[in-house]
Protein backbone atom coordinates (compact mmCIF):
# COMPACT_ATOMS: atom_id res chain seq x y z
CA UNK A 1 0.00 0.00 0.00
CA UNK A 2 2.87 2.30 1.02
CA UNK A 3 4.44 1.93 -2.52
CA UNK A 4 0.91 2.20 -4.35
CA UNK A 5 0.90 5.77 -1.91
CA UNK A 6 4.22 6.93 -3.42
CA UNK A 7 3.42 6.02 -6.79
CA UNK A 8 0.32 8.05 -6.77
CA UNK A 9 2.52 10.86 -5.31
CA UNK A 10 4.91 10.45 -8.07
CA UNK A 11 2.28 10.68 -10.62
CA UNK A 12 0.22 13.88 -9.06
CA UNK A 13 4.06 15.80 -8.49
CA UNK A 14 5.77 15.45 -12.02
CA UNK A 15 4.01 17.74 -13.92
CA UNK A 16 4.43 20.32 -11.21
CA UNK A 17 8.17 19.39 -11.25
CA UNK A 18 7.84 19.69 -14.70
CA UNK A 19 6.73 22.96 -15.10
CA UNK A 20 9.01 24.09 -11.96
CA UNK A 21 12.13 23.15 -13.91
CA UNK A 22 10.30 24.90 -17.50
CA UNK A 23 10.03 28.30 -15.48
CA UNK A 24 13.73 28.14 -13.89
CA UNK A 25 14.88 27.39 -17.62
CA UNK A 26 13.12 30.23 -19.33
CA UNK A 27 14.15 32.53 -16.49
CA UNK A 28 17.74 32.01 -16.49
CA UNK A 29 17.55 32.33 -20.56
CA UNK A 30 16.17 35.17 -20.27
CA UNK A 31 19.36 36.54 -18.21
CA UNK A 32 21.36 35.73 -20.47
CA UNK A 33 22.84 37.99 -23.18
CA UNK A 34 25.09 35.61 -25.37
CA UNK A 35 26.88 37.45 -28.15
CA UNK A 36 29.33 34.84 -30.35
CA UNK A 37 29.85 35.53 -33.59
CA UNK A 38 27.17 34.23 -35.69
CA UNK A 39 25.94 34.15 -39.58
CA UNK A 40 22.92 36.13 -38.58
CA UNK A 41 20.93 37.93 -36.01
CA UNK A 42 17.41 37.35 -36.08
CA UNK A 43 14.78 39.60 -34.86
CA UNK A 44 11.51 38.16 -33.89
CA UNK A 45 8.61 40.46 -35.28
CA UNK A 46 5.89 42.39 -32.89
CA UNK A 47 3.08 44.85 -33.77
CA UNK A 48 4.02 47.30 -36.36
CA UNK A 49 1.27 50.10 -36.81
CA UNK A 50 0.85 50.43 -40.58
CA UNK A 51 4.36 50.38 -41.06
CA UNK A 52 5.93 51.53 -38.12
CA UNK A 53 7.52 49.49 -35.19
CA UNK A 54 5.39 49.10 -32.31
CA UNK A 55 7.64 50.52 -28.49
CA UNK A 56 8.09 46.92 -27.78
CA UNK A 57 9.34 46.19 -31.86
CA UNK A 58 11.49 49.19 -32.13
CA UNK A 59 13.40 47.92 -28.74
CA UNK A 60 14.31 44.67 -30.45
CA UNK A 61 15.25 46.49 -33.51
CA UNK A 62 17.55 49.02 -31.68
CA UNK A 63 18.90 45.82 -29.50
CA UNK A 64 19.54 44.25 -32.85
CA UNK A 65 21.42 46.98 -34.47
CA UNK A 66 23.68 47.81 -31.44
CA UNK A 67 24.49 43.68 -32.06
CA UNK A 68 25.15 44.59 -35.72
CA UNK A 69 27.55 47.34 -34.71
CA UNK A 70 29.37 45.00 -32.15
CA UNK A 71 30.11 42.57 -35.32
CA UNK A 72 28.22 40.09 -33.80
CA UNK A 73 26.71 39.08 -37.45
CA UNK A 74 26.65 40.37 -40.43
CA UNK A 75 23.39 40.20 -41.51
CA UNK A 76 19.98 40.90 -39.65
CA UNK A 77 16.63 39.21 -40.55
CA UNK A 78 13.72 40.44 -39.41
CA UNK A 79 10.39 37.83 -39.20
CA UNK A 80 7.02 38.01 -39.04
CA UNK A 81 4.31 38.46 -41.35
CA UNK A 82 0.82 40.76 -41.30
CA UNK A 83 -2.55 40.43 -39.41
CA UNK A 84 -5.56 40.38 -41.63
CA UNK A 85 -5.97 44.17 -42.96
CA UNK A 86 -2.10 45.19 -42.63
CA UNK A 87 -0.08 47.19 -45.70
CA UNK A 88 2.96 45.56 -44.12
CA UNK A 89 4.17 43.02 -42.64
CA UNK A 90 6.05 42.75 -38.97
CA UNK A 91 9.27 42.24 -40.99
CA UNK A 92 8.72 45.09 -43.85
CA UNK A 93 8.39 47.38 -40.94
CA UNK A 94 11.15 46.55 -39.30
CA UNK A 95 13.35 46.20 -42.21
CA UNK A 96 12.69 49.81 -43.51
CA UNK A 97 13.28 50.73 -39.69
CA UNK A 98 16.73 49.60 -39.65
CA UNK A 99 17.72 50.36 -43.28
CA UNK A 100 17.69 53.81 -41.97
CA UNK A 101 20.63 53.17 -40.50
CA UNK A 102 22.11 50.16 -41.44
CA UNK A 103 23.03 49.25 -45.64
CA UNK A 104 19.97 47.38 -47.11
CA UNK A 105 21.83 44.66 -48.51
CA UNK A 106 23.22 43.83 -44.40
CA UNK A 107 19.03 43.91 -43.47
CA UNK A 108 16.39 41.50 -44.76
CA UNK A 109 13.47 40.23 -43.92
CA UNK A 110 11.22 37.03 -44.02
CA UNK A 111 7.64 38.55 -44.88
CA UNK A 112 5.54 35.41 -43.91
CA UNK A 113 5.05 33.99 -40.09
CA UNK A 114 1.89 33.68 -37.65
CA UNK A 115 3.44 32.99 -34.59
CA UNK A 116 7.43 32.35 -33.45
CA UNK A 117 7.46 28.66 -34.56
CA UNK A 118 5.72 29.85 -38.15
CA UNK A 119 8.22 32.54 -38.22
CA UNK A 120 11.37 30.65 -37.06
CA UNK A 121 10.04 27.30 -39.91
CA UNK A 122 9.71 30.37 -42.69
CA UNK A 123 13.32 31.51 -41.90
CA UNK A 124 14.71 28.07 -42.56
CA UNK A 125 14.62 28.25 -46.26
CA UNK A 126 16.58 32.06 -46.47
CA UNK A 127 18.83 30.24 -43.87
CA UNK A 128 19.62 27.33 -46.51
CA UNK A 129 19.93 29.62 -49.18
CA UNK A 130 22.62 31.95 -47.74
CA UNK A 131 23.85 29.46 -45.22
CA UNK A 132 22.86 30.64 -42.16
CA UNK A 133 23.55 28.52 -39.31
CA UNK A 134 24.43 30.00 -36.51
CA UNK A 135 21.81 32.94 -35.55
CA UNK A 136 21.58 35.36 -32.51
CA UNK A 137 18.03 35.42 -31.41
CA UNK A 138 16.77 38.67 -30.42
CA UNK A 139 13.11 39.16 -28.46
CA UNK A 140 12.15 39.85 -25.46
CA UNK A 141 13.78 38.48 -22.21
CA UNK A 142 11.03 35.67 -21.53
CA UNK A 143 10.19 34.87 -24.96
CA UNK A 144 13.89 33.75 -25.74
CA UNK A 145 14.01 31.00 -23.92
CA UNK A 146 10.69 29.01 -25.76
CA UNK A 147 12.40 30.63 -28.98
CA UNK A 148 15.94 29.22 -28.35
CA UNK A 149 14.50 25.72 -28.15
CA UNK A 150 12.46 25.90 -31.28
CA UNK A 151 15.36 27.01 -33.56
CA UNK A 152 17.52 24.55 -32.07
CA UNK A 153 14.68 22.03 -33.23
CA UNK A 154 14.87 23.50 -36.62
CA UNK A 155 18.96 23.18 -36.56
CA UNK A 156 20.10 26.20 -35.61
CA UNK A 157 22.99 26.78 -33.49
CA UNK A 158 20.78 29.47 -31.47
CA UNK A 159 22.32 31.93 -28.86
CA UNK A 160 19.93 34.79 -27.55
CA UNK A 161 20.20 38.41 -26.60
CA UNK A 162 17.20 39.78 -24.69
CA UNK A 163 15.80 43.47 -25.51
CA UNK A 164 15.35 46.39 -22.94
CA UNK A 165 11.94 46.54 -22.61
CA UNK A 166 9.89 48.17 -19.31
CA UNK A 167 8.26 45.52 -16.96
CA UNK A 168 6.86 45.24 -13.67
CA UNK A 169 6.45 42.14 -11.58
CA UNK A 170 2.83 41.57 -12.27
CA UNK A 171 4.17 41.56 -16.02
CA UNK A 172 7.11 39.43 -15.33
CA UNK A 173 5.16 36.50 -13.55
CA UNK A 174 2.57 36.91 -16.21
CA UNK A 175 5.09 36.38 -19.17
CA UNK A 176 6.57 33.60 -17.12
CA UNK A 177 3.77 31.60 -16.68
CA UNK A 178 2.82 32.53 -20.10
CA UNK A 179 6.01 30.96 -21.43
CA UNK A 180 5.99 28.36 -19.26
CA UNK A 181 2.71 26.78 -20.50
CA UNK A 182 3.28 27.67 -24.03
CA UNK A 183 7.20 25.47 -24.13
CA UNK A 184 5.50 22.66 -22.41
CA UNK A 185 2.67 23.17 -24.78
CA UNK A 186 5.29 22.96 -27.55
CA UNK A 187 7.45 20.43 -26.21
CA UNK A 188 4.37 18.19 -26.18
CA UNK A 189 2.90 18.98 -29.35
CA UNK A 190 5.13 19.96 -31.56
CA UNK A 191 2.94 22.83 -32.32
CA UNK A 192 3.28 26.93 -30.90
Amino acid sequence: MRILLKLVALVILAPFVYLGWTAAEIWITSREDQRPSSDAIVVLGAAQYDGQPSPVFKARLDHARKLHEARVAPLIVVLGGKQEGDRFTEAQAGAAYLERTIPANQVTGVKAGQDTLDSLQKFTGLARERQINKIVIVSDPLHLGRARVMAEDLGFEAAVSPSEIPESQETKRDGLIRETLNLTFYRIFSVS
